[in-house]
């Protein structure tokens, strides 16, 4: 009797094995199956000659006080290996302690002495600007021109050490396209711009496709714009030439300016309010490209760059 008894625990204790090896469950483990790492690209952006700006320099009416600088992508050998957008933002103020100088006018020009931008009194624009990837290094060079007209006898007012004017000039870069800082007293929607442009046609002899485009620009607000300008940002088409406007500077970075046509009509030398001017011309390109970075002004106002924007391709 006592045999039986073993047996049957031996076959229970066989069965139980088999049955835990069937649940049980394999595992696998492979170490260093793959590795890498990335290094960050070189993202540079310097600015030189800064040291021309200068403090407490004197300026009288019919005098003229110039201030350059460039920025660059590149240090010695070393060149940024990707596209940089860049954003120049120029601030007048009255120096601390001081009344400003109002009717000193700031002017911002390129290297070839093209007008960027320009302002009378005080305030704050941006001017933008870019590097496209390349293999050598890039450089933009920068002219502040501070001038102060001859106005008559009101010049006399602004005499003495209690009036002053200060300008600071900061920059930003990034990787990807910047915006302009919306004038914070320009309401929403206070100028709009409808860009129109026709079907592209192939020049028989170059080859290259044109197109006709329309620029409208709309003064939504209560105050006239006198004698007014427009800039923006067209990287990629190239705008040839203008009817009733002047085509003033187009930099190697699609940076466009344009102005009134000065025809001594107030009808399209202002833009009045409630009113529109348009103007126009011929294009190289698709006509896909939409404006940006667009800015509105005039010899009675600032920079307005809270634009809305409109294309009809």
């Amino acid at each position: 009797m006592k045999r039986v008894i073993l047996l049957l625990a031996l076959i229970l204790a066989m069965v139980s094995s088999i049955t835990a090896g069937t649940l049980a469950s394999y595992t696998v483990a492979i170490d260093n199956l793959a590795g890498g790492n990335v290094v960050a690209k070189e993202f540079i952006f310097v600015g030189e000659g800064t040291d021309t700006f200068q403090e407490g320099l004197k300026i009288a009416p019919s005098e003229t006080l110039q201030w350059q600088f460039k920025v660059k992508n590149y240090e010695r050998h070393v060149v940024t290996e990707t596209d940089m957008y860049y954003k120049l933002t120029f601030d007048v103020f009255a120096s601390p302690g001081k009344k400003a100088i109002d009717p000193l006018t700031v002017t911002v020009k390129d290297g070839t002495g093209a007008i960027l931008n320009q302002m009378t009194g005080v305030g704050t624009f941006d001017l933008l600007g870019a590097f496209p990837l390349s293999e050598t290094g890039q450089e933009r060079n920068i002219l502040v021109e501070i001038a102060w007209p001859d106005g008559g006898k009101s010049d006399k007012d602004y005499a003495g050490k209690e009036f002053g004017t200060s300008i600071i000039v900061n920059a930003q870069a990034s990787q990807v396209p910047l915006d302009s800082n919306p004038n914070p007293e320009t309401p929403e929607g206070q100028v709009s711009v409808l860009y129109e442009t026709t079907t592209p046609w192939q020049n028989g002899q170059s080859g290259e496709y044109q197109y006709q485009y329309k620029i409208t620009i709309t003064n939504n607000s209560s105050v006239s714009i006198e004698d007014w300008y427009i800039t923006f940002l067209l990287q990629n088409d190239r705008l040839n030439n203008a009817w009733n406007a002047k085509l003033i500077s187009r930099s190697d970075e699609g940076i466009y300016r344009f102005e009134n046509p000065a025809y001594n009509n107030v009808s399209m030398d202002n833009i009045l309010p409630g009113q529109s001017v348009s103007f126009g011309g011929l294009a190289s390109g698709m006509g896909t490209e939409t404006l940006r970075n667009i800015g509105v002004g005039g010899s009675n106002t600032s920079l307005i760059t809270n634009v809305n924007v409109m294309h009809q391709p």
